[in-house]
């Protein structure tokens, strides 16, 4: 169907046959094998799919529309831009009188605008490095950069010999300087694996002289954020996961309306995901767009609305962790300021402190329209100390946003990673949740508040496993708590029971379970009566609950 948002993207001053960017949905169930090919998909791709990822088993999350359906496409577009494997749709620029012909095609389920957004930064300010006052010590090896990582408890993880290595993070931004010397050891040693610039197609996201509008502005954002998570220089500069291997995505475009169209984004995590990413790492969030009619409303922020955090959400279910910015945004709306993808189900939201662990009173927080907490962490965006560029100069300097505690907690993300190359998503979240300062009391400013890295890293804590539930004690005598994490996508709308059986199959007591965020771990006390009121009897009992498609399933044993 037509959507009506569409109209509204002809605005009065648009010639009337003036090319629209859209969204070209395609009908999944006239889509098969038969039409469609296969992507090439990166063999550590592969092997994150086998070891974590829920989706994998979805052909068309590997899949493209063959040659036959896109040129049919093609044949009633102006230019076709990019085809979006987790949304099943083509963005294309079509003119309005193209449109009905376009839905006349038998595999067309339906039509909407690409929003294009006017991004404005009310935070994100440069100054000088001296300003910053110091409520730490810094350590000659890490220079000015030691108190944003000590915050997190990083350089206790450094010197026990994580430093990221073989963890893959995408970071998706404006633009890098990667001849700055802060990300020489990355390209000396082959760790920068691939960059792609979405708004020029070409491989290279440093500056576009010929097309970018504001010389050496394009890439300050990006270059700053990268060196957060991966710069080195020995007794200068160190970022948080500094070992680790390089996805760079050139997504928004800077000039005077700072704008950013949402198709790139959800390309750059596509392409990273097929690229073999582990992490993405993004500042680039949307709410207010160049046409308010395309707005997103608070009710929208949901988790799984926008197009943007559908993507996200795809990426998780294949075993991408995403940390994204919650946004600078907190003063400038009542309901807390939150963009989207940073609501997506499979979003680590990222929020920002000062020095002192104090919430800076920019930084976006929930709830979500679904009412999740919001951020989950929080890590160092006021006066962060970066990498950057200007005037041919590479400097390093303060900068303040969740833009730069974001890419914090995903060196945080990657450490953890790297010492369990096996944990999923969720549960890569739920030990940084664990051992975060507001963990036992979590709120939508802090959130799970700030990680301890090291306690991550190092301690096994009640970490429980995908699709177990465990039993504390067991052997149980007097009462017994199951434990288990949720981990689908998208909780389900509906309650779920939660049911023992014993060993002949026999219902022995149930009760009912709100379904809850990826990742939010669910403890449930029993006392060892049935259905009854009776004591059950010694033996081994089984549980199960449903967690959307998924069953999760534990076993245990009563002794009296």
């Amino acid at each position: 169907m037509f959507s009506s948002m569409l109209v509204h993207s002809s605005a009065a001053n648009t010639p009337p046959n003036a090319p629209l960017k859209v969204w070209i949905y395609l009908d999944e169930s006239k889509l098969s094998p038969a039409n469609t090919r296969p992507v090439a998909l990166h063999e550590k791709t592969l092997k994150r799919l086998s070891v974590k990822g829920t989706g994998s088993s979805d052909y068309l999350s590997n899949s493209e529309p063959d040659d036959s359906l896109y040129n049919k496409i093609a044949t009633h577009v102006v230019k076709i831009v990019h085809y979006s494997r987790s949304l099943r749709a083509y963005s294309a620029y079509v003119r309005p009188s193209q449109i009905q012909e376009l839905q006349k095609l038998a595999f067309v389920k339906q039509i909407q605008p690409v929003r294009i957004y006017k991004r404005s930064r009310p935070i994100d300010k440069i100054e000088p490095a001296s300003v910053l006052a110091k409520t730490m010590l810094d350590t000659n090896a890490y220079g000015k950069s030691f108190n944003q990582l000590a915050q997190l408890n990083i350089p206790t993880v450094h010197d026990s010999g994580y430093t990221g290595k073989g963890v893959r993070i995408a970071v998706i931004d404006a633009g890098f300087y990667k001849d700055h010397p802060v990300f020489q050891h990355i390209i000396n040693e082959g760790r920068l694996i691939a960059e792609r610039d979405f708004i020029f197609n070409d491989d290279n996201v440093q500056d576009d002289l010929s097309g970018d509008t504001t010389l050496s502005a394009q890439s300050q954002h990006g270059t700053s954020v990268w060196s957060v998570v991966g710069g080195y220089v020995p007794y200068t500069y160190i970022g948080a996961a500094y070992g680790a291997e390089f996805l760079l995505a050139k997504t928004e475009r800077v000039g005077s309306e700072r704008i950013i169209e949402e198709d790139r984004l959800v390309a750059a995590v596509e392409w990273a995901d097929a690229l073999g990413a582990d992490i993405i790492s993004s500042s680039v969030i949307y709410r207010d767009f160049d046409n308010s009619d395309d707005d997103y409303f608070f009710e929208d922020l949901d988790g799984k609305t926008t197009e943007s955090a559908k993507a996200v959400n795809w990426a998780f279910d294949r075993g991408i962790l995403s940390t994204i910015s919650a946004g600078n945004f907190a003063k400038y709306y009542s309901d807390g300021g939150l963009h989207t993808p940073t609501d997506a189900y499979g979003a680590l939201s990222c929020g920002a402190v000062d020095l002192q662990g104090t919430i800076a009173s920019f930084s976006s927080h929930g709830p979500t329209a679904d009412g999740r907490i919001k951020p989950d962490l929080c890590a160092l965006g006021v006066g962060a100390y970066t990498a950057y560029y200007i005037s041919l100069d590479y400097l390093y300097s303060n900068r303040s946003g969740t833009s730069f505690s974001t890419p914090l907690i995903a060196g945080a993300a990657a450490l953890v990673m790297e010492k369990h190359p096996e944990l999923s998503p969720a549960q890569i979240t739920v030990r940084l949740k664990q051992y975060a300062s507001f963990a036992d009391t979590p709120d939508n400013r802090y959130g799970w508040g700030i990680p301890d890295v090291y306690r991550s890293v190092f301690e096994t804590g009640l970490i429980t496993e995908d699709g177990v539930v465990h039993s504390y004690p067991n052997p149980s005598v007097q009462s017994v708590s199951f434990r288990f994490h949720w981990t689908n996508t998208k909780p389900s709308n509906n309650d779920t029971p939660f049911k023992i059986y014993n060993l002949l199959g026999e219902l022995v007591w149930s009760t009912t379970l709100v379904p809850k965020s990826t990742g939010v771990d669910e403890i449930i006390p029993w006392n060892l009566k049935n259905i009854n009121g009776k004591l059950v009897p010694s033996g081994v009992y089984l549980v199960t609950v449903k967690d959307g498609h998924t069953t999760i399933r534990g076993k245990f044993l009563v002794l009296h």
